[in-house]
């Protein structure tokens, strides 16, 4: 039997060899009395040791699909649930229902995309988690008006499809934004996405076949694993050093070839939310330009600096067409909105455009125009230094807060903005784990194994101040540190100022 088996997937290899054959005999491939390959012949061919496979072929004794005897092998008797003829009995077909038989990308992508962890805290619980905007501070009763304006103006055209680049209007007026940036860009190398993860699957169906790797920083935004799982790509992680991605290990990724695309934050990064210095972008620039690898910039948190100037984006570095450029409203204003934009150069605009249709022709255009109109009249710019405002002061809390509260051997990411801290527990300390006890006290936050494609094992978590406001964060990180404590080893849990790491 040629049974697909994914050695690196989070689904262990015998629950992969159950999930094949059950597939197959639910869908009548194997038919009832078909007799399975002996487990010493099946460990051979798929380059396993037998016990995988015997602990394979017992689940599925235990789900009744299979009989063993000794000396005969193993049989197939059909689904657990279908009726069976016995001895001075008979029995008629019954109705089930529908059991579909998933893709390979599908069940891949499930691996990934299943949550693994429970947020589910006591109320009053201080959130960490979510990366998402505060509701308190979005412009509704200013975009209501705006929308209704747009509306009034557009009429019965922005009802329809539109564009499939997108709203002229909104492109021109991201055009001209990025260019404050150093971007140079024309409204028709713009394509208006619904979000920023359709531009990355976008970026991703224009340069990679299925079987191809993507490298990525590790660790990094969890739902691009899954969305390369089901494009039916594979992750080439290339681990962050104290500067940014590794630049010597992605050096060494991409010679060894099979890589078709590199997807890179530099600015803000998720999780660390660190930032990386204008000689490592230009060094990034001229490996990938070497190599003759594309770059997809997700520049996702761009309008959220508080501090520093900051380098410009790779995009504005670029002299060559190697880089996409990503970005998104749903960290500025709300994720309601679905608008995202993909910065493509020249030479690959038409495949960009080509990979948006095919997934939903167009982004909507009501939406679009009320985002132009907001831009182009200054209440973009008015809100957002609303938010910067209280971003402001929740980083300065937040890390007022880490110093004090986080116990000896702890670090934590100080950036120049955006949501996200990256903070590191003392290594005895499984943040996965810890998870329990911290919603127990009251606070929840995003363990970091959720963030590296190989669900690893991390005293590290990422920290949000996205929804919570000043007196939230001081409470909710000194719980957080005497849950830590309690978590460490006698002698090892004196309270201490912890290093920080500024990028």
């Amino acid at each position: 039997m040629l049974i697909p088996i994914e050695r690196k997937a989070r689904v262990p290899v015998a629950a992969q060899i159950v999930s094949y054959l059950r597939r197959a005999i639910e869908a009548g491939r194997l038919e009832p009395g078909a007799k399975l390959e002996p487990i010493r012949v099946l460990a051979k061919e798929l380059g396993l040791n037998r016990e995988t496979v015997a602990t394979a072929y017992r689940e599925l004794e235990v789900l009744g699909l299979t009989e063993s005897t000794v000396g005969r092998g193993t049989f197939v008797v059909g689904p657990a649930d279908a009726t069976r003829t016995r001895v001075g009995t008979s029995a008629l077909p019954e109705e089930r229902p529908f059991e579909p038989v998933f893709s390979r990308t599908t069940e891949a992508t499930r691996a990934f995309a299943v949550a693994r962890v429970s947020y589910a805290a006591p109320a009053g619980a201080i959130r960490f988690e979510r990366l998402i905007p505060d509701a308190a501070l979005y412009p509704h009763e200013e975009f209501r008006k705006t929308l209704n304006s747009a509306l009034a103006k557009g009429g019965p055209a922005l009802y329809d499809y539109g564009d499939p680049r997108g709203h002229e209007g909104l492109r021109r007026a991201l055009v001209e934004r990025m260019a404050r940036s150093g971007i140079e860009a024309e409204a028709d190398d713009v394509v208006i996405t619904a979000g920023a993860t359709q531009g990355f699957a976008i970026a991703a169906r224009m340069f990679c076949d299925p079987g191809d790797a993507v490298a990525i920083e590790s660790p990094t935004y969890p739902w691009a694993f899954a969305t390369l799982a089901s494009l039916g790509l594979r992750t080439a992680p290339v681990p962050l050093a104290a500067d940014g991605l590794d630049l010597e290990r992605l050096d060494a990724t991409l010679a060894r070839g099979g890589v078709r695309l590199i997807y890179t934050m530099p600015s803000f990064h998720n999780p660390t939310g660190t930032s990386t210095t204008l000689a490592h972008r230009k060094r990034l620039l001229e490996i990938a330009g070497r190599h003759g690898v594309p770059i997809l910039e997700d520049d996702f948190e761009k309008d959220l600096r508080v501090r520093g100037r900051g380098a410009p984006p790779l995009r504005a570095l670029d002299r060559r067409g190697l880089v996409s450029y990503l970005g998104t409203f749903s960290k500025t204003l709300f994720p309601a909105a679905r608008v995202g934009w993909l910065f493509t150069p020249p030479a690959v605009t038409a495949a960009a455009l080509l990979a948006k249709r095919t997934m939903d022709l167009t982004t909507s255009s009501l939406l679009q125009a009320g985002l132009a109109l907001f831009l182009r009249e200054g209440s973009y710019d008015r809100h957002l230094r609303r938010v910067l405002k209280e971003l402001e002061a929740r980083l300065g809390c937040a890390e007022r807060a880490l110093e004090k509260h986080l116990p000896d051997g702890s670090s934590f990411s100080r950036g120049e903005g955006g949501f996200l801290i990256w903070v590191t527990l003392p290594d005895p300390i499984d943040s996965a784990a810890l998870l329990a006890e911290a919603k127990a006290a009251g606070v929840v936050y995003a363990p970091g194994e959720l963030f590296y494609p190989d669900g690893r094992r991390s005293s590290s978590l990422r920290m949000s101040v996205s929804q919570t406001g000043p007196a939230e964060i001081e409470r909710g990180v000194r719980l957080l540190g005497e849950v830590a404590r309690a978590a460490l080893p006698r002698g090892a849990k004196r309270a201490r100022p912890p290093e920080v790491v500024h990028a």
